[in-house]
């Protein structure tokens, strides 16, 4: 059992907003809150910002492509991925996953086909929701909660 299952546990009769508080009663005060890698983290929780996955070249020039939605779901992840390592934490040990789509109707099964490469079992609880971004480059954005052991 990983070790975030294991707290998720032992916290279940609190309820997941019970969960959530006692991971974060763990911060002792405002010391404990830094902004890190591409997000805030409180105590034993890390809060990231919500990241895309565009080509750099795509903002430069609204003419290229920013790459499909797998493309950017993958490139969104890997950050994901990245950021908890150098925190000492990783998609394991995610809790929570928020994801806007700019078409949740037609690219949410090919979102899916990637994020479940990331998280193939115990995956974390998730939200989808269609949003309109400012730029028409940009398919997904997905921002996530993470425990660090």
């Amino acid at each position: 059992m990983t070790k975030r299952r294991a707290f998720l546990r032992s916290t279940a009769g609190l309820g997941a907003g019970g969960a959530m508080a006692a991971m974060a009663a763990l911060a002792a005060d405002a010391k404990d809150r830094a902004r890190v890698a591409g997000g805030v983290r409180l105590g034993n929780l890390y809060f990231s910002s919500g990241l895309t996955g565009v080509r750099p070249e795509a903002r430069k020039d609204p003419l290229v492509f920013g790459g499909d939605v797998k493309e950017q779901t993958r490139t969104i992840l890997d950050a994901h991925k990245k950021n908890l390592e150098s925190l000492g934490s990783s998609l394991e040990n995610v809790l929570k996953v928020t994801v806007f789509l700019a078409d949740v109707k037609t690219e949410k099964n090919a979102m899916n086909e990637v994020y479940a490469q990331y998280f193939p079992k115990n995956a974390p609880s998730r939200s989808a929701v269609g949003v309109e971004f400012p730029d028409t480059a940009t398919r997904v954005e997905i921002e996530l909660v993470a425990w660090i052991p």
